[in-house]
């Protein structure tokens, strides 16, 4: 009996055009934002505030560092950035 084994399983499957459902996501997560600042800011405020939403969507839906997301590379500098660097090694004690 054979079965056809999966390749390529580091690769996301594109499901809107060309996009991802996460790129899809960040994307539209920024539109949605951008959209909800239309009404209530000045037009100045406004587009200073749509260029830096969506430069920070559009930086985690496509940039990769070293073949990983910029999502996780945020993750891991803010993780390295708020905790201990030192590690004092203790012997456990045995029950």
């Amino acid at each position: 009996m054979q079965f056809n084994v999966p390749q390529f399983i580091e690769i996301e499957d594109k499901l809107i055009g060309p996009l991802t459902i996460k790129q899809f996501g960040y994307l539209a997560v920024g539109g949605g934002i951008c959209f909800m600042l239309y009404f209530p800011l000045q037009l100045p405020a406004f587009i200073a505030a749509t260029i830096i939403i969506m430069s920070a969507c559009l930086a985690l839906a496509f940039i990769k560092i070293n073949g990983r997301p910029f999502s996780h590379f945020l993750i891991n500098f803010f993780n390295f950035a708020i905790k201990p660097k030192i590690y004092v090694w203790q012997r456990k004690s045995e029950v």
